[in-house]
């Protein structure tokens, strides 16, 4: 397993440099964005679902399903609850693919259905104020005695940084910075409006530039 730790700064910005991009990705062989890319062959797996056959079904959930658990462990930090979420959100995908629009990549629906429910469950938590969230690792990431000390205490560093967000800032912040997906996509999966995306990040940025400040060399205001 490798820890691959990327941080991308923007130019000066009324001073000091503006943490534009971090991102701490897990990747172990051809994991994650990796996926098979052959989107003719995951339409055709789409429409023999569609006619009744279930078996063609087990394409799209080996294709998906590590950064479908990982976008959930993402949201609700627990590496039981975003293994349970991702297959109810196949579930869920599989008893309506009727509604699947033919020709559409399956990707953003499948992560939009599980970011709706990893929220849900977020909401339920936090409604009968049940214990805070704990910093889990989720399975794939548990195993980590192979990673150099300082990849790993960065690493510690950035997703302490994030989780200390508040809720809806750390959700758009690990969309955005760890799971790479775009404004627009974080919008259509999780409901709210590109400006209030965007709205979201850009609080998250700041927080992190100073809580991570050490990291790049930026003392100064």
């Amino acid at each position: 397993m490798e820890l691959v730790v990327d941080r991308f700064f923007a130019g000066p910005v009324n001073g000091p440099l503006v943490l534009d991009r971090l991102s701490w990705v897990v990747t172990a062989g051809s994991e994650r964005l990796q996926q098979p890319g052959d989107d003719s062959f995951e339409q055709r797996a789409i429409d023999a679902v569609k006619r009744g056959d279930a078996s063609a079904y087990d394409y799209l959930v080996s294709k998906y399903m590590k950064r479908v658990v990982s976008i959930a462990w993402g949201i609700v930090r627990n590496a039981h609850d975003a293994e349970d979420l991702a297959q109810e959100a196949f579930v869920k995908a599989y008893q309506t693919i009727g509604r699947f629009k033919t020709g559409q990549p399956f990707g953003p629906w499948i992560y939009r259905i599980v970011t709706n429910l990893a929220l849900d469950v977020v909401k339920h938590r936090k409604r009968f104020r049940q214990e805070e969230l704990r910093d889990v690792e989720p399975a794939a990431r548990r195993d980590e005695a192979d990673l150099p000390a300082r990849a790993n205490e960065l690493g510690e560093r950035i997703d302490a940084a994030i989780e200390s967000l508040p809720e809806m800032q750390r959700v758009v912040a690990r969309l955005y910075l760890v799971e790479e997906f775009g404004h627009a996509e974080i919008a259509a999966m999780t409901g709210l409006s590109e400006g209030t995306v965007r709205s979201h990040l850009s609080l998250a940025r700041g927080k992190l530039k100073e809580r991570l400040s050490d990291l790049h060399g930026d003392s100064h205001e």
